[in-house]
């Protein structure tokens, strides 16, 4: 008979059972948990989720900022228009972890990114980190760029490298609030390099020994934009509520005369300031007979948003700040100069724009807001007085009050914590007491000659 070859019963099984393990495995390929087809689902999700933030940074300008239907935001380059909101660096976003679940129910977490800046053009190709709820008013990296919590100040000045106070003032020397060109607290961009950020030893101070550390949280921000904001004026306020109970908008107007109104260290305390804010104005009596505790908490509770918050100077910020200004970068000659300085001889302070007062060093007691005799006076003037007091679109750096900093100093035989104030006072004279000199007061004096400036920190 002719043989015929096929398959046993038993290979056929066989073969039937390795088919089916194949396509157990190729199934369990597709469809477990860690499956070609989740991994597909969730590298989708993920992509979506990607896809997504990258639309947050154009959602956060259309939402923070009113602008529509942008999808786009140009490139800054040298003939962008100042005050254009212009493309975000890439290391200006912040990368937070963000949890996103699927469908099987496992977690993944991914990075997202963020930013509490947005990026606008000073016109001269520089790109200026604006914090959310803070708006460009104009001036270039060179001159000073001033940003405002007001948005009826936004461009106000764009394209002038110098940005004057923009207060209005009445007849008797008050400011006209209404007819003032800026309406918010401002701030002054200070550029520099995170390898520049650091203190100078000017070798002029008081006391034997200063802390020339630099925190590094300080230093972070200014690792990633290249730069930090100080108050553009000392510390104000307008609603300080004197002894009688008599706010100073309704003491100032007219022709009072202050003198009895016993504005003295007693009464001027935080609790008496309505709401305990200060400002950062034109136009504002400076927030005096401040010790370094008030400057503190005072600057503190000025700003907090999800965005920034504000604190008090430090060291290594009025440092860099002055070092900013100067013209002799080598060795700060004009710093130390006699000639130097964005005020007169302090020990002479005479009537500008702005309410002027004679003050009785003593007490801080007020006596006259008005110069008849045409005579030089000791006296505290209004934060930015005049534009004579302004350097770099910064106000009363040198001079008015004395402004404590966020650095500790040590002075041989002292039992007293004491911290560095710069800046001189009006009862200084900048030949002895530059902008650039430590003085090294007590944390608790609280003498009228002491004021202080808020700063501004990006998160």
């Amino acid at each position: 008979m002719k043989k015929q070859r096929g398959i046993t019963l038993i290979a056929l099984v066989i073969i039937i059972i390795v088919l089916l393990i194949l396509a157990g495995v190729s199934i369990a390929s597709l469809t477990g948990e860690n499956g070609i087809l989740k991994k597909a689902h969730l590298a989708k999700e993920i992509t979506e989720q990607k896809r997504e933030e990258e639309n947050t940074i154009l959602k956060q300008y259309e939402e923070l900022l009113g602008i529509e239907g942008n999808t786009e935001l140009p490139d800054n380059t040298e003939t962008t228009e100042a005050g254009t909101i212009v493309k975000l660096p890439n290391n200006w976003l912040t990368n937070v972890p963000d949890e996103v679940s699927t469908d099987n129910g496992s977690i993944v977490i991914p990075s997202k990114k963020i930013a509490n800046v947005y990026a606008v053009s000073d016109g001269a190709g520089n790109t200026i980190p604006v914090p959310y709820g803070f708006y460009y008013v104009g001036g270039a990296v060179n001159s000073g760029v001033v940003i405002s919590d007001e948005a009826i100040d936004k461009n106000k000045f764009k394209g002038q490298e110098d940005v004057p106070a923009g207060a209005s003032y009445n007849s008797d020397g008050t400011v006209n609030k209404e007819n003032s060109e800026l309406k918010g607290n401002q701030f002054v961009w200070i550029p520099c390099e995170a390898k520049d950020y650091s203190k100078i030893n000017f070798g002029m101070q008081r006391a034997t020994g200063w802390d020339t550390t630099t925190n590094t949280a300080e230093l972070l921000p200014v690792e990633k934009y290249s730069g930090f904001y100080v108050g553009r004026y000392e510390a104000g306020t307008s609603q300080v509520i004197l002894s009688e109970g008599v706010k100073w908008e309704e003491a100032s107007t007219g022709t009072t005369n202050l003198q009895g109104w016993g504005w003295s260290s007693e009464n001027f305390v935080s609790s008496k300031v309505t709401g305990g804010k200060i400002t950062s104005k034109a136009g504002e009596i400076p927030y005096y007979h401040a010790d370094y505790t008030t400057a503190i908490e005072m600057s503190k509770n000025m700003i907090s948003t999800e965005y920034v918050r504000s604190g008090l100077i430090t060291g290594t910020m009025w440092d860099n700040m002055i070092k900013f200004i100067a013209t002799d970068k080598s060795n700060y000659s004009d710093l130390k100069s006699s000639n130097w300085g964005n005020y007169n001889n302090n020990t002479n302070v005479k009537y500008t724009a702005g309410r002027y007062l004679e003050v009785n060093i003593s007490n801080g007691s007020t006596s006259n807001a008005t110069v008849s005799d045409n005579n030089y006076h000791y006296g505290i003037r209004t934060t930015a007085s005049s534009e004579a007091v302004k350097q770099k679109n910064i106000y009363d750096i040198a001079g008015n009050m004395w402004e404590w900093t966020q650095e500790t100093a040590y002075a041989t035989g002292s039992t007293n914590f004491i911290y560095t104030a710069r800046g001189g006072s009006f009862l200084d004279t900048y030949t002895g007491c530059p902008v650039c000199y430590r003085e090294a007061p007590p944390g608790a004096d609280t003498h009228t000659s002491r004021g202080f400036r808020p700063a501004l920190f990006i998160k």
